[in-house]
């Protein structure tokens, strides 16, 4: 039963800006169970193909682009591969590191105030690049924003919406953007720890919740963060984090 909760907490807060993997180390704190990395990994998966069902159609949009070796499909793709490089690099070389992290709920608890403090800020923003004028540059900037947030309290979407639209993105594509880029770094981060996990039907049903409520997710964030709402979530990180550093 608690794999399930922390699958649904995984698929409802993966792609709200709020740290998913921050919040599973919080629900795990709480119910008294060990710290899982694999188990998280395994989650970031089922999440990735929410995702990929929920941009279909431009992750299919870019497949034909490359096969007619369109230049804006071109460009977006290694936009796009540019903006995982960095997440790739800090997830092989500091993996040691990012696991001492899942242990600290203090350590949680700055980052998700840290989190807060980013989503406040983007309310601020108002950009006029769409998807397809971003340069280089603002691509490996936004993908410096997804490494960091490699560290539990530190939200992906909520970091890389963040950088997109300080790089004067539009809202709308600022998000697009964020699920695109997150396709491989979630894809990679389950395929790696996979083998480490030893496979249960709490933690295949939880896999199961996690996909599920990924989709729940994906549509809130796309009523709610567009909107320009992202001081809400940010009241909501500065509560968490503050319970989590004074209170858990």
């Amino acid at each position: 039963m608690k794999n399930i909760i922390l699958g649904v907490v995984q698929g409802l807060t993966e792609f709200l800006p709020v740290s998913s993997s921050g919040h599973l180390v919080i629900f795990s704190h709480f119910m008294n169970i060990d710290t899982n990395v694999p188990y998280f990994a395994l989650l970031h998966l089922a999440t990735f193909f929410a995702v990929l069902i929920f941009v279909w159609q431009e992750v299919l949009q870019l497949i034909k682009g490359l096969f007619k070796w369109e230049k804006e499909s071109l460009s977006l793709i290694l936009k796009l591969i540019i903006s995982s490089i960095p997440a790739a690099i800090i997830g092989f070389t500091l993996e040691s590191t990012v696991e001492s992290a899942f242990s600290s709920l203090s350590l949680v608890g700055i980052f998700l105030l840290i989190t807060g403090f980013l989503l406040f800020s983007s309310d601020y923003f108002n950009g006029e690049k769409n998807i397809q004028q971003i340069t280089y540059l603002d691509a490996l900037v936004i993908g410096i924003m997804q490494a960091i947030a490699i560290f539990p309290g530190l939200s992906r979407s909520g970091s890389t919406i963040f950088a997109a639209l300080l790089m004067k993105m539009k809202r709308e594509d600022a998000v697009k953007y964020s699920f695109l880029m997150s396709l491989p770094v979630t894809f990679g981060a389950g395929i790696f720890e996979i083998t480490k996990v030893s496979f249960n039907p709490s933690m295949i049903l939880g896999s199961i919740a996690a996909f599920g409520f990924g989709l729940i997710g994906l549509l809130l964030v796309k009523k709610t963060v567009i909107a320009g709402k992202l001081k809400y979530f940010s009241i909501y990180c500065f509560i968490i984090g503050f319970l989590a550093i004074f209170i858990l």
